[in-house]
C-alpha cells in the first residue's frame, strides 16, 4: 500500500478525542497529522499533498466538517476519503454529507474496532481508484503503442483522429459549448461500458474516438439559446434539439469508420429507451448501441459538471439520480443491461471522472 495512504488527517476540537484517536492510529503504523479545526486542516492539506484520508469531527465551532469537505474538495485537485464523526442530532447533517460523498461515519465515542475497519474501508476505496486511474494511463499508452513503427503513428495522427482534432478546434474557434474534458471523459466512460458490454476492442476504440463529437453539433445553435443561463422555452428547446441532426451532417459524409459511428451517436444519443427521447423517437434496441452507450455517458459527467444553469452534483448525487430518478431524468431512459452495469461499477466513473478535472486537461 503507498506511503500517502498511512498518512492521516485528524480534525476535531477536543483534544482528548484528537490524542485518543492519534494514539490508535499510530500503534497501527499511521502517520498522524492533526488539527482542531476546518480552517487548521485546510491550511494541513495546502501544505501536504500527501494527505487524502481525513477523520474529522462533523461539529466545530471554527469550519465544521461539512464546510471542511465543500472547501477541501473544491480548492484541491485531489482524491479524498473523509471519515466523519457524528453525534445523537446529526442525522440530517450525515446525510448532507453523504450525498457529498462520504461512505464512513463513525458514532463518538469512537470504538477502536469501529476506527480501524473505516480506515480500512477508506484506504480500500483510494487504493482502488488508483488503480482505475492507473489502468486508464495504461490503456492510453496501450493505444498508442500498438502502433508499431512511426509510420503507424504518423498515419493514424493523418487519419480520423487528426480529422477529430481539426473538427473539435473549429468549434473551439466560434465558441464555448463544453470543456474538452467532458467530450474525452464522455469517450472514456463509453469505452469502459463498451468493454463490460462484451464488445470487442475495435469497436471499444471506436467508440472512445467517436463518443469525443457527441455534441459536435451545438456549432449550429445560436448563442441566446446555446448560452442561456435559465431553463430554455419550449421554442427554445425545440431549436436546441435541432444540434443532433446538426452534428450528424457534419460528421456523415466522411467515409472514414470512426467518423461514420460519430455520426450515429450525434444523431441518435438524446434517444431514451422508452421512446420519448429525439430526434426520431427511436425505443428499445431500435437505438443503435453506440448511442445508448454514450447517452448514459454523456448523463453522469453532464451531472458531474457545473453548468450555466446548474452546479454540479457529487458522484453518489448522480448515481442517485440515474438509477432512481429525480423527475427529469429517470431510469427507464437508459438500456436496462448498461444500467445494471453501470450502477455495479460507478466506481470506475468517479476515477475516471477524478482523474480529469475540467481546469487540468
Amino acid at each position: 500500500m503507498p506511503e500517502t495512504e498511512h498518512r492521516v488527517l485528524i480534525v476535531d476540537d477536543e483534544p482528548v478525542i484528537r490524542k485518543l484517536l492519534a494514539r490508535i492510529l499510530e500503534r497501527a503504523g499511521f502517520s498522524v497529522v492533526v488539527a482542531a479545526n476546518g480552517i487548521e486542516a485546510l491550511d494541513q492539506l495546502r501544505h501536504d499533498a500527501s494527505l487524502r484520508l481525513v477523520i474529522s469531527d462533523l461539529r466545530m465551532p471554527e469550519c465544521g466538517g461539512l464546510e471542511l469537505i465543500r472547501r477541501a474538495t473544491g480548492e484541491f485537485k485531489r482524491d479524498f476519503e473523509f471519515i466523519l464523526l457524528t453525534g445523537d442530532g446529526e442525522k440530517a447533517d450525515a446525510v448532507s454529507a453523504m450525498r457529498m460523498g462520504v461512505r464512513e461515519f463513525l458514532d463518538k465515542p469512537v470504538e477502536r474496532a469501529d476506527l480501524e475497519e473505516a480506515i480500512e474501508a477508506a484506504q480500500n476505496r483510494l487504493s482502488e481508484r488508483d488503480r482505475e486511474r492507473e489502468r486508464i494511463r495504461k490503456l492510453e499508452l496501450e493505444n498508442v503503442s500498438q502502433s508499431k513503427t512511426l509510420d503507424d503513428i504518423t498515419r493514424k495522427l493523418g487519419g480520423a483522429e487528426q480529422e477529430m482534432v481539426d473538427r473539435l478546434s473549429l468549434i473551439s474557434q466560434y465558441r464555448d459549448i463544453e470543456t474538452a474534458e467532458h467530450c474525452v471523459r464522455v469517450g472514456l466512460y463509453s469505452q469502459l461500458l463498451a468493454e463490460m458490454s462484451g464488445l470487442d476492442q475495435q469497436t471499444q476504440r471506436i467508440i472512445r474516438l467517436a463518443g469525443i463529437l457527441h455534441d459536435i453539433g451545438k456549432v449550429g445553435v445560436p448563442d441566446e439559446v446555446l448560452l442561456k443561463e435559465g431553463p430554455l422555452t419550449d421554442s427554445e428547446f425545440a431549436v436546441m434539439k435541432r444540434h443532433t441532426e446538426i452534428g450528424y451532417a457534419m460528421l456523415s459524409s466522411s467515409d472514414n469508420p470512426i467518423l461514420e459511428q460519430a455520426a450515429i451517436i450525434a444523431r441518435h444519443h438524446h434517444e431514451k429507451w422508452e421512446g420519448t427521447g429525439y430526434c426520431t423517437g427511436l425505443s428499445g434496441k431500435e437505438i443503435p448501441v453506440v448511442a445508448r452507450i454514450v447517452s448514459l455517458a454523456d448523463v453522469y459527467d453532464a451531472l458531474r459538471s457545473s453548468r450555466r444553469y446548474k452546479p454540479p452534483f457529487s458522484h453518489l448525487e448522480a448515481v442517485d439520480i440515474i438509477t432512481r430518478g429525480d423527475g427529469r431524468t429517470v431510469p427507464e431512459m437508459f438500456d436496462p443491461t448498461l444500467l445494471g452495469l453501470f450502477f455495479e461499477h460507478h466506481s470506475r466513473f468517479e476515477s475516471i471522472f477524478n482523474s480529469m478535472p475540467d481546469q487540468l486537461v
